[in-house]
């Protein structure tokens, strides 16, 4: 199922990750769910499976959507992504295993081509630069 293009508008801003992109909730059971090889290695690696919601906002990548599989890491151009569970990381090679997550770390970074887009075979990344302004919004009702 691809990325909701209104999240914006449907779902609420639950925390901001390490790297200070917002993550929006609540999470959702996505393709990632479906997956027989993702929710085995939730189980090898003796983590829950859980809903994880959308993480970044004008680059936002639906962490229920997506497999790991890592197509938009090499796509980016600028570096955008990088491996949630092996930071500083976005070789498709250097992925922890199925649980892993291609992040927005570097979202502002983002020059709108729309690669990562293109890539993702679940189609679980949007990117919007009108969601600038969103995601600034947010922020300020997520810190009040």
């Amino acid at each position: 199922m691809p990325i909701d293009q209104e999240f914006h508008k449907k779902l609420k801003p639950v925390a901001r990750s390490e790297h200070g992109y917002l993550i929006w909730g609540p999470g959702k059971d996505g393709a990632a769910a479906e997956s027989d090889e993702v929710k085995s290695a939730y189980e090898a690696a003796g983590e829950k499976f859980e809903p994880l919601g959308i993480h970044g906002t004008y680059v936002a990548v639906d962490f229920d959507d997506c497999v790991a599989d890592g197509a938009c890491l090499p796509a980016c151009p600028v570096g955008v992504f990088e491996w949630t569970k092996n930071p500083g990381f976005s070789g498709t090679e250097e992925k922890l295993d199925l649980t892993d997550k291609a992040a927005p770390v570097r979202e502002s970074d983002c020059i709108w081509c729309m690669a990562c887009v293109t890539v993702c075979p679940t189609e679980a990344v949007k990117v919007d630069e009108a969601l600038v302004s969103v995601a600034e919004n947010a922020e300020s009702s997520l810190e009040e």
